[in-house]
């Protein structure tokens, strides 16, 4: 009889052991990255980082894409677009990926855009992680003063919606599920066809 005892003691040190694995988990994908130093990325005058200066009051950034092209704001200002920011070190960041890239392949006609801003310190990883995982939407190389102008806080992927008047309408912190990024993409396309 007490081997009994001993075993069911043993079943549930594991359960407990399975059910806090499984809310530190649940946290990492619900909350996201953070308290990365490149959470909130470094380099106060980075190359192709640009924030409202007098020059140019209008452009909320100027980055250089993935192939250092110079690519602005306005350019998505126009049609209902999504910013992500990202980086490839962060597991949340990878999750959600595959229900981006399925919905990008069925909003992209509709005419909805996806900018990805990549928050990794260095712009070495960034390119093979956008081979490997076959990313077709633009992305950019962040810096600090993009995170400041976005408010992004130290928390990744933060993916930030907005109409085509570049007006935000609503902002995720964390891994979402396909139907969170459905439930936006399906407003701002509404969005734009009333407009």
């Amino acid at each position: 009889m007490s081997g009994r005892f001993v075993y069911k003691g043993m079943m549930k040190k594991r359960l407990l052991i399975l059910a806090g694995a499984a809310i530190i988990t649940a946290g990492l994908f619900w909350l996201g990255c953070g308290d990365k130093e490149t959470a909130k990325p470094s380099g106060g005058g980075s190359a192709g980082g640009q924030v409202q200066t007098e020059n140019n009051a209008s452009e909320r950034f100027v980055l250089d894409d993935a192939f250092n092209r110079k690519r602005k704001w306005s350019e998505f200002v126009g049609k209902p677009f999504a910013i992500n920011f990202w980086a490839t070190w962060c597991p949340p960041c990878r999750m959600e990926m595959p229900a981006l890239k399925a919905l990008y392949k069925e909003y992209k006609p509709k005419g909805l855009e996806i900018v990805g801003i990549s928050v990794d310190d260095s712009r070495d990883p960034v390119m093979p992680f956008i081979q490997q995982m076959q990313l077709p939407w633009v992305i950019l190389h962040g810096d600090k003063n993009v995170a400041e102008e976005f408010k992004m806080g130290r928390g990744i992927p933060v993916t930030i919606f907005f109409d085509a008047t570049g007006k935000e309408i609503g902002r995720v912190t964390g891994a979402q599920p396909e139907g969170v990024f459905r439930s936006y993409f399906d407003k701002m396309v509404g969005t734009q066809a009333t407009n």
